[in-house]
């Protein structure tokens, strides 16, 4: 469903004077009130019952982020609310303006916040739908990284690196064409299945997680889960090193170097820990290069044995 209510200027008057303390009820009626959402809609009912489940009353700390969180959330699942260019500039306003001088000396707050400010003045007309229903989230995982120097995932942001994480995170959600937004779906679902098996976990949650992958990541798990049989045979012969060496070779039909075979062997052992950790968005870059070495030397071990990296797409078996 598309709802998209009109901001007010005197919501923005309002949001530009608001109090610095609140009790977390008190402060959801206030977003409520900023933001144009109904209370009693459905959509408001739905917001204001995640609050609630929220441990305590108060909003000392940082239980205004889970507020914002949990709007964020709700609005862009399935595309419930699209946010105005008014809204966006009040969500922001009100997922910052709380953030006490420590966040703001280390993470230049004043200069991030300012950055998106303009980015949603001057650009606004030219996103994507998808991410005029995404950008509250973003600007949520960036308050969060402000607080805790992570995004609401859990994944690590050093300050020097915040302007690149968001323009990342909009990158994201910029597409244009439908069909081929339609054909990524139709791949998901089977995706969904087989993560769904191999992790445990619900499929709604999947959904979501997989939503804020790109392209590459997706074609990486999709090999991974088409293979996924042969991997836990693999696992299978590795109380035999001879044994378990000789059947991947067989399958490559070429002899691996001692280097490559550790490699493989780390790999095929993490498979799960490998898609949770994608999943998550727990495979930080760290240092100059961008690269994190753990996700990188386990592709490495899955490319040795032909798993991911094939120039041949694979497609997931019902």
């Amino acid at each position: 469903m598309n709802t998209n209510i009109s901001g007010n200027s005197a919501a923005t008057m309002d949001v530009d004077n608001m109090p610095n303390q609140f009790k977390i009820s008190d402060f959801l009626i206030y977003c409520f009130k900023v933001l144009g959402i109904g209370r009693e809609t459905e959509l408001g009912r739905q917001i204001n019952e995640t609050v609630h489940r929220l441990q305590g009353d108060g909003l000392r700390s940082t239980q205004w982020l889970e507020v914002m969180k949990a709007i964020a959330e709700i609005c862009a699942y399935k595309d419930r609310f699209m946010f105005t260019q008014s809204q966006l500039y009040d969500f922001l306003i009100l997922a910052t303006k709380p953030l006490g001088e420590k966040e703001r000396r280390r993470f230049r707050v004043g200069e991030i916040v300012f950055k998106i400010y303009k980015d949603i003045m001057e650009n606004y007309g030219l996103f994507s739908e998808s991410l005029k229903f995404q950008y509250p989230r973003i600007i949520t995982d960036v308050a969060f990284v402000f607080v805790y120097g992570k995004d609401s995932l859990g994944r690590e942001v050093v300050p020097h690196m915040l302007e690149k994480y968001f323009e990342e995170r909009k990158l994201q959600f910029q597409e244009s064409k439908p069909d081929a937004v339609a054909k990524t779906v139709k791949l998901d679902q089977k995706l969904i299945e087989s993560l769904s098996q191999i992790t445990g976990r619900e499929q709604s949650s999947l959904t979501q997680l997989l939503n804020r992958l790109d392209s590459m990541d997706i074609d990486k798990l999709t090999n991974i889960c088409v293979n996924y049989d042969k991997l836990q045979k693999y696992i299978g012969l590795m109380d035999s090193i001879t044994e378990f060496r000789k059947e991947v070779e067989n399958e490559l039909g070429k002899k691996l170097t001692y280097n490559q075979f550790q490699h493989a062997s780390v790999s095929i052992r993490k498979t799960r820990s490998y898609i949770e950790n994608v999943l998550d968005g727990k495979f930080l870059p760290h240092g100059s290069h961008g690269i994190n070495h753990v996700r990188h030397n386990l592709e490495y071990g899955y490319q040795v044995i032909g798993i991911i990296g094939s120039k041949k797409r694979s497609s997931l078996k019902s």
